[in-house]
């Protein structure tokens, strides 16, 4: 005997049957493969967290293209650590550094100079003759941060003070801005670049009672920083690992009297 079944139930096969065709379409045009589709989600993730924007993706290809190395030279170093009063409490820090990482250091502190003075002299080259560094630190801008028309007026002085440093590798450390300033940092920018430029106005400091020089402690933790950018982020990468102690000790140090030579 044959068994009629209602209309409804063909329906209903019918139904299931498209879907299954439908199914089986979209995943023959699929990639199935579910580690590699997480794989391509997460390297996702991760370059739009390190490139949020066209602009920083152009950043980072102007630094490599400027030439940062790309391995931390750990040889010893002969470190010219030069500038202004702000080297004071800065070069006892920096000492522990060498002294950690196998580095040697010569430092020079000429109280109350600017780029106006370091700009019309050979003082800087005489120093780096008379020591023959390796590496040149050089703090200087805090006594010119509200100078007027400082861009203009300043200029050939700083684009000097980078030709006397010549081949030899260097990092210009900037001001500890205590108030905005008029535009040296960004003076410093232009000519130096930002690998080898240490923008000091983004940190925090304690400071002492005259309100510009930071404290003892504050010195130190601002010499960490510009350690980790000297490792890191510096055109010429040198092995600056954190000292295990505070040692404490100055280091050789040549005092300038505060009266420029012109």
């Amino acid at each position: 005997m044959k068994l009629n079944k209602p209309p409804k139930v063909y329906f209903l096969y019918l139904f299931l049957l498209a879907g299954a065709l439908v199914l089986f379409s979209a995943l023959s045009f699929t990639d199935t493969s579910l580690g590699i589709g997480k794989i391509e989600l997460k390297d996702s993730k991760i370059k739009q967290y390190f490139f949020p924007s066209p602009k920083l993706a152009l950043v980072a290809d102007t630094i490599k293209r400027t030439g940062v190395s790309e391995k931390i030279d750990s040889s010893a170093q002969k470190f010219l650590f030069i500038g202004d009063s702000m080297l004071e409490f800065m070069r006892i820090r920096f000492n522990d550094y060498c002294h950690k990482n196998g580095h040697t250091m010569n430092t020079v502190i000429w109280y109350s100079s600017s780029s106006l003075w370091y700009g019309q002299c050979d003082t800087l080259s005489y120093f780096i003759k008379k020591h023959q560094p390796t590496y040149v630190v050089l703090v200087l801008g805090a006594n010119e941060l509200f100078i007027k028309d400082i861009k203009t007026e300043r200029a050939e002085f700083v684009k000097h003070i980078i030709a006397e440093m010549g081949d030899v590798p260097f990092i210009w450390v900037g001001p500890p801005n205590w108030k905005d300033d008029t535009g040296i940092n960004d003076l410093i920018f232009r000519y130096a670049g930002r690998d080898r430029y240490f923008p000091s106005k983004n940190l925090s400091y304690e400071r002492t009672k005259d309100g510009a020089h930071p404290t003892r402690p504050s010195a130190y933790k601002w010499m960490d920083s510009v350690a980790v950018y000297m490792q890191n982020d510096a055109r010429y990468r040198v092995l600056m690992e954190m000292p295990d102690t505070f040692l404490g000790k100055v280091p050789p140090t040549e005092i300038l009297k505060p009266n420029p030579p012109f």
